[in-house]
């Protein structure tokens, strides 16, 4: 089955929606407002895990999509992946950019490595450019990341199913040694300083639950898969503060939590349960906020909020409903139409050749 034949599922579309609002909050929440509860601020400051979401719904679908085609026309593959995030980053990029420039009206050496690292996804390889140009863009690095290296992940994979766990150990310690080997005061820029090998295990999480979905070796009775996927996520969101694990590696112990128990049973729920969840994230006006929910993650935080804040309204609820609704104009009429076009102009008559 090719991946342009696989079956779309409406409820992971709009379970992207939520995972962008979910991030739109944790980045808006007054924590400092003395009117709100401390219980609600420590929950909102959870709500970074819609950035795990995302990368757990990716693995699973880029291996849906495409772990049973053999071979993989990369060229082909990198052509789709390219068409689907890059068009509108590289547009938003470039309006930063310009705003930046005329706002300051001059342009450093500084701004152009900024710029040079933002346009190739690579700036959160580095601490000192982690949040250079559109700040939320570093979980780009990320996604470009495993694109790239996603087909050799599959070959491994069909060779062994061990693969599915001997690889994200393998990348976690293989990252974690070349921060350690990196961290000296000569390497200015902070190379690998962040630890975002750690999300190498979302990844795999999606990519564990596509390669057992595909085998057909997942079968569950009853519709609890769902509510058990989504009880660990609120048990998580509600508890994390009240974990402790005396240990360098708390974090990974959080992220395979959340990853294997939580995000990855629910999008299977989500997939063949039916529940009032799936209906709800299967309609008509979810799908269509979960498409434009790209858009939404690249402007929810920046100059446009911004702007709204100093000429529209202070109001965080207001700016929320229209910057939906600027996603959903920009997705119909610009984002949409150039992802057909890049795919059509690059398409697979003209890969072969």
């Amino acid at each position: 089955m090719s991946a342009q034949e696989k079956q779309f599922f409406p409820a992971l579309t709009g379970y992207r929606a939520i995972a962008a609002w979910m991030i739109f909050i944790f980045h808006f929440m007054p924590f400092r407002n003395p009117h709100y509860p401390d219980f609600a601020k420590r929950v909102v400051s959870t709500f970074h895990i819609g950035v795990e979401m995302f990368f757990v719904l990716s693995g699973f679908l880029i291996t849906y999509r495409y772990f049973n085609d053999r071979p993989i026309n990369f060229k082909k593959y990198m052509v789709n992946r390219v068409a689907r995030i890059y068009p509108m980053y590289f547009l938003l990029t470039i309006l930063f950019f310009a705003v930046v420039y005329f706002q300051n009206n001059f342009w450093t050496s500084e701004n152009t490595i900024e710029a040079i690292l933002s346009f190739t996804m690579t700036k959160a390889l580095f601490s000192k450019y982690y949040f250079a140009g559109i700040a939320q863009g570093w979980t780009l690095t990320l996604e470009e990341m495993f694109y790239i290296t996603a087909p050799l992940y599959f070959i491994l994979i069909r060779k062994s199913k061990w693969f599915l766990l001997l690889l994200p150990v393998f990348l976690f310690l293989s990252g974690n040694f070349l921060k350690e080997l990196t961290n000296v005061s000569e390497n200015a820029w902070g190379f690998l300083q962040y630890d975002f090998y750690l999300n190498i295990f979302e990844f795999f999480a999606g990519i564990a639950l596509a390669y057992f979905t595909l085998k057909k070796k997942i079968s569950f009775s009853g519709n609890w898969v769902t509510w058990f996927g989504l009880s660990v996520i609120l048990l998580f969101i509600c508890g994390k503060e009240y974990i402790s694990f005396e240990s360098k590696y708390r974090q990974l112990v959080e992220v395979i939590f959340l990853s294997f128990l939580g995000i990855a049973p629910l999008l299977w729920g989500l997939i063949y349960e039916k529940t009032i969840l799936q209906k709800i994230l299967g309609s008509r006006i979810f799908v269509l906020l979960g498409k434009s929910s790209y858009v939404f993650y690249l402007i929810h935080k920046g100059f446009i909020p911004i702007f709204m804040t100093d000429y529209i309204t202070h109001n965080k609820l207001i700016i929320f409903i229209l910057l939906n609704i600027i996603s959903i104009l920009i997705f119909t009429y610009l984002e949409e139409p150039l992802n057909h076009f890049i795919r059509k102009k690059f398409s697979s008559k003209k890969l072969n050749h």
